[in-house]
């Protein structure tokens, strides 16, 4: 993660309002708050494990 919404929305070059949507969306579609400490370790051990099976 990039530590803010801010620096992601730098790094992905989109204003960082299109990024909190983005994420709201992506934490709706899971039933995933991605705002708590608690989601936000749910979605990195997802995206490791799928980073592992992927190749």
């Amino acid at each position: 993660m990039a530590g803010s919404l801010r620096r992601a929305a730098d790094t992905l070059h989109l204003h960082h309002s299109s990024v909190a949507r983005r994420i709201d969306l992506i934490g709706r579609a899971l039933s995933v708050d991605l705002t708590t400490p608690t989601g936000l370790t749910r979605a990195r051990m997802a995206l490791a494990a799928w980073r592992l099976l992927g190749d």
